[in-house]
C-alpha cells in the first residue's frame, strides 16, 4: 500500500494520543486538506477502515491527494471499480491521479487504450511519470517512433526515461554487433580449411559462449536469457531474427537451440518448434537440438509430438531421451516399454554421473509402479465405453468429454487429450462442455504430464470465466507459480469470496505483506482459518491481540493451537492466546497458557534467527510478571522467584528479572 508507514497497534486503543487528538480536531474543524492529513495519518498507522470516511470527505471537498490515497486503498483491497471512481474525481486536474488511473486501467482492468489516453492527459498536466510510462506502453505496442518522442521529452526531467533511452540504444548496438560479428565469422568459416585463421575455433567459442565485456561484448548465448527485452520492445524482434539467421553460417547447432529457446521464453511455441526442426534438418545428429525440441513439446503438453520426438534419439542410444521415453511410458502404465528404455538408459556408456542417478531413480519408481495394481475402470464405466465411443464419433461433445475422463483414469494420457480436444471442437459456444473439456485437458497436462503453467493458463481460462470454482482457484494458482501476482489476485479473490480457504490465505498475505493493510489481511486470514487452514488463525489472532480485539483473537488462536502437530510453528499460538485471555481479564487462564508457552518455547525459537531471534518475546518474564503483580499469592511468589532466578546473566532480560525479583515479598 502507498502510505506513510504502518503500525502494529492501530485500531482498538483505549483512546487517541495527543498527536492523534491534534489531527482529529483539525480535521473536524478545518478544511479538506486537514481531513486529508488526518486520513493519511490513520492510513500510516494501519487504520484504513477509520481513514476511509475522512479521505472520502476530503476528496469530495476537492483535495486531489485525498482522492489519490482513497483510490490506492481501494485498489489494494481489490476494489478496482471504487479505485477507478476516486481516481477520476481528480484525474482531470491532477497528474498523479491521472497516472494512478492509467496504471489501474492497464494492470487491473485490462484497458490499454484507456491507459494510453490517461497517460497522455497526465503528461499534458505535467506528469513526467505519465509521459515515461506512456512511452513504455507505446514501445510494447510497437509504436517505436512515437515512444522515442515521448522519451526525449521526459528524459531531461526523469532518470527512468533517460535509462530507457540508454537501454534501447544498448540493445540496438548489441544486436548490430552480434549480426556484424556473426557475418565476419561466417565468412571465415566459408574459407577453405587451409585459409582459415589458426584461432578460428577460439574466436567462435568466444562469440558463442565466452564473450568478454571489455573486448567483444557479451556472448551470443546470453541473448535468449533476456526475453523481457523483446516483450517490452517487440520492434526489435525482426532484428533478433536477423542475428540468428546470420549465426546459422557458423555451422553450430547451439545457435539454433538458443534461437528456439528465445521463442519458447517469449511463449511462441510454433516458432520455437519451427526453428528447432529447421536446425535438426541442418544438424541431423544434434542431440542438444533433439532434446530441446522434445522438452518444448512436453512443456506445451503436446504428448504425441513429445513421444515422436523422443523416439529417434532413444533408438540412436541417447541415454537422456531413453530415460525420458521410459518415464513417459511408465506414467501411462506401458510398463514393458518403460523397462526396455530405462534399462537401456542405465546400461548406456556415456559418462554422466547425474544421468546415472536419474536413471536409477526412474528404475526404482518403475519397480514401485510394477508392484501396484494397474489403473482400471469399474464394471459400469467399462460397459459404457462402446456407447460413448459411438456417440462421440457421431458428434456428441458430452460423450467425448466423458471418454476423456475415463481414458485419463486409465492413464492413457495422449488418448485422453485427443478426446478432450474433440469435445472442445464439438462443443456449442454457449454450452458447458467446451470450458469443461478445456479445463480438464489443462489440469491433466499440468498435474499428470508436466506441462508448463504458461501453456495451461489459456486452457483454464474459459472455465474460470464461466465461473467454475475449481478453475477459478486453479487459474489463480497458475499465475502465482508464474510469479504474476497481479494476474493471480482477481481470480484468487473470487475463489476466496466463494469459500476457498487457501485462496483466502493467499489474499490475506498479499494484502498484509505487500500492501501493509493489516485490517483487510485479518479479515481474509479469519476466513481462511475458519475454512480449515488453521495456520492463518495464528496470523490473524496475533494481529488482533496487537489491536486489543482479544475475544476475536481467542477463537482464532485456539483454532491455530489445534494444528501444532502438523505445523510446529503453531506452538507459538499458546503465547498469543495467553495475551488474548489476559486482555479479557482472565488472569488464571492466561497464567496456564503462559506456562504452556514456556514449555513449548524451545520449539518456537527454532523458527527464528538473527535479529528476530534476539528480539523474540520471552514467556518466562511475562508469566513471572503476572504471578507477582496479579496472582500475588505465596505460591505465585515462590514460582515467580524460581523463574526469575533462572534467567541467565547473559540474557537481555536479566536486568528486568532482577528488578522484578526485588518486588517479590521477602526478596531483595
Amino acid at each position: 500500500m502507498t502510505s506513510t508507514g504502518t503500525s502494529t497497534e492501530g485500531a482498538g486503543h483505549t483512546g487517541p494520543g495527543a498527536e492523534e487528538h491534534t489531527y482529529r480536531t483539525a480535521a473536524e474543524e478545518g478544511e479538506a486538506a486537514d481531513k486529508e492529513a488526518y486520513g493519511e495519518y490513520l492510513v500510516g498507522r494501519g487504520r484504513v477502515d477509520d481513514a476511509v470516511p475522512w479521505l472520502e470527505e476530503a476528496a469530495r471537498g476537492g483535495d486531489a491527494r485525498a482522492a489519490r490515497l482513497r483510490a490506492v486503498t481501494a485498489k489494494d483491497r481489490g476494489q478496482f471499480t471504487v479505485a477507478d471512481y476516486w481516481y477520476r474525481t481528480a484525474a482531470e486536474r491532477d497528474g498523479d491521479c491521472a497516472f494512478g488511473l492509467a496504471e489501474l486501467l492497464l494492470e487491473r482492468l485490462e484497458d490499454p487504450e484507456g491507459a494510453a489516453e490517461w497517460y497522455a492527459r497526465g503528461a499534458a498536466l505535467g506528469s513526467v511519470k505519465c509521459r515515461t510510462n506512456g512511452a513504455l506502453l507505446l514501445l510494447r505496442q510497437g509504436r517505436t517512433s512515437e515512444a522515442w518522442e515521448e522519451l526525449a521529452a521526459a528524459a531531461p526531467h526523469d532518470h527512468v526515461a533517460d535509462r530507457i533511452e540508454d537501454r534501447l540504444i544498448e540493445l540496438e548496438d548489441r544486436l548490430d554487433a552480434y549480426r556484424g560479428r556473426a557475418h565476419e565469422l561466417g565468412l571465415l568459416c566459408a574459407l577453405p580449411p587451409e585459409e582459415r585463421p589458426a584461432d578460428l575455433d577460439e574466436q567462435l567459442e568466444e562469440f558463442l559462449e565466452d564473450g568478454d565485456d571489455a573486448c567483444a561484448g557479451p556472448p551470443l548465448r546470453e541473448l535468449h536469457t533476456e526475453p523481457e527485452w523483446f516483450t517490452s520492445y517487440p520492434s526489435f524482434l525482426p532484428e533478433v531474427e536477423k542475428v540468428y539467421e546470420a549465426a546459422q553460417a557458423l555451422g553450430d547447432p547451439r545457435t539454433d537451440r538458443w534461437h528456439g529457446v528465445l521463442h519458447y521464453n517469449l511463449d511462441r511455441y510454433g516458432d520455437a518448434c519451427r526453428v528447432l526442426e529447421d536446425g535438426l534438418r541442418r544438424h541431423p545428429g544434434s542431440r542438444t537440438l533433439a532434446r530441446t525440441l522434445s522438452a518444448v513439446h512436453l512443456q506445451y503438453g503436446e504428448l504425441e509430438a513429445y513421444e515422436a520426438s523422443l523416439l529417434p534419439g532413444a533408438e540412436a542410444g541417447d541415454r537422456v531421451q531413453q530415460r525420458r521415453l521410459g518415464d513417459h511410458c511408465r506414467d501411462q502404465w506401458r510398463l514393458a516399454e518403460a523397462r526396455r528404455w530405462l534399462e537401456a538408459a542405465e546400461a548406456g556408456t556415456e559418462e554422466d554421473d547425474d544421468h546415472d542417478e536419474l536413471a536409477a531413480a526412474s528404475l526404482e519408481e518403475l519397480a514401485r509402479v510394477e508392484s501396484a495394481a494397474p489403473p482400471a475402470l469399474d464394471a459400469e464405466e467399462e460397459s459404457r465405453l462402446p456407447a460413448l465411443r459411438e456417440a462421440a464419433a457421431s458428434g456428441e461433445a458430452a460423450a467425448a468429454l466423458e471418454l476423456g475422463r475415463l481414458t485419463e483414469k486409465l492413464r492413457r494420457y495422449p488418448e485422453a487429450a485427443r478426446h478432450y480436444k474433440r469435445a472442445l471442437f464439438l462443443a456449442d459456444d454457449t454450452g458447458p462442455h467446451g470450458p469443461a473439456a478445456s479445463y480438464a485437458l489443462g489440469r491433466m497436462l499440468h498435474e499428470e504430464c508436466g506441462a508448463h503453467e504458461k501453456a495451461v493458463v489459456p486452457l483454464c481460462l474459459p472455465a474460470a470465466t464461466a465461473g467454475d470454482l475449481d478453475a477459478v482457484e486453479g487459474l489463480g494458482a497458475l499465475y502465482v507459480r508464474l510469479d504474476e501476482p497481479v494476474k493471480a489476485e482477481p481470480w484468487l479473490r473470487k475463489a476466496a469470496r466463494f469459500g476457498r480457504p487457501e485462496a483466502a490465505g493467499w489474499v490475506g498475505n498479499r494484502v498484509g505483506d505487500d500492501y501493509g493493510d493489516m485490517e483487510e489481511a485479518v479479515r481474509w486470514w479469519t476466513r481462511a482459518a475458519k475454512g480449515g487452514k488453521v495456520w492463518y488463525g495464528w496470523r490473524a489472532g496475533k494481529q488482533l491481540v496487537r489491536r486489543r480485539r482479544y475475544a476475536e483473537a481467542e477463537t482464532l488462536l485456539r483454532l491455530a493451537w489445534t494444528g501444532r502437530e502438523e505445523q510446529e510453528a503453531l506452538h507459538e499460538a499458546a503465547y498469543w492466546l495467553a495475551r488474548a485471555l489476559h486482555g479479557q481479564g482472565r488472569t488464571a487462564e492466561a497464567v496456564e497458557w503462559l506456562r504452556t508457552a514456556r514449555e513449548v518455547h524451545p520449539l518456537v525459537r527454532l523458527g527464528y534467527s538473527g535479529f528476530m531471534l534476539t528480539s523474540l518475546f520471552d514467556p518466562t518474564m511475562e508469566l513471572a510478571e503476572l504471578l507477582v503483580d496479579e496472582v500475588a499469592t505465596a505460591e505465585a511468589y515462590t514460582e515467580a522467584a524460581e523463574l526469575l532466578a533462572a534467567v541467565p546473566e547473559a540474557s537481555p532480560e536479566h536486568s528486568a528479572a532482577r528488578q522484578l525479583l526485588a518486588r517479590v515479598p521477602g526478596r531483595s
